[in-house]
């Protein structure tokens, strides 16, 4: 059976988004703030992390309650790496909100059998994530490029970096990047 482009990315992912968070997130910002109790923004606005592939952040409804602050899910992440850069780095913003990831259509073959292992179906598409509250936590950098069979170097700069951890459990989502047109 030939897998798409899509479905070779989705199954290398995991690997090197474990790599990047190590090194993208933790390694290469040493830099720290302090630690806070609470402190993280709202997305006010939905965010196209990948319009192409509908991959967006959308603010959380004013009801939602996490579990975890955002410092607590960034400790959780933090330690299940091993790190010990386990405060919020500088220059990241931490934002609450709703994730959503397609990854195809239900009515592939390999997709429908991965609909048992935690995805969800709606609308003929299948999500990893479907409004999924999470926290989105942002930089201005890119990622360093592991690479790997069928996938794709990151966008040049400029561009920001996105880690989304489940906001009730501090588990990784994803890390992706995001390109941006800056201003003039």
């Amino acid at each position: 059976m030939l897998l798409t482009k899509r479905q070779v990315m989705w199954a290398i992912i995991p690997v090197t988004v474990l790599g990047l968070g190590v090194t993208g997130f933790l390694a290469l910002r040493p830099q720290q703030i302090p630690a806070r109790a609470a402190t993280h923004a709202a997305a006010s606005a939905t965010i196209a992390i990948d319009a192409k592939l509908g991959e967006t952040f959308a603010p959380a409804p004013p009801s939602a309650a996490p579990a975890l602050t955002a410092q607590q899910a960034w400790q959780r992440y933090a330690h299940h790496l091993g790190s010990r850069v386990t405060t919020i780095p500088a220059h990241t913003t931490a934002r609450l909100g709703l994730f959503t990831l397609p990854v195809g259509t239900a009515d592939n073959p390999a997709i429908a059998a991965g609909a048992d292992k935690g995805l969800t179906i709606s609308s003929d598409e299948a999500y990893s994530s479907l409004n999924q509250l999470a926290y989105g936590y942002s930089s201005h950098s890119c990622p360093l490029y592991v690479g790997g069979p069928g996938m794709q170097p990151p966008p040049p700069t400029p561009c920001i970096e996105w880690l989304f951890l489940d906001a009730n459990t501090g588990r990784m989502i994803i890390e992706t990047w995001q390109t941006y047109a800056p201003r003039s």
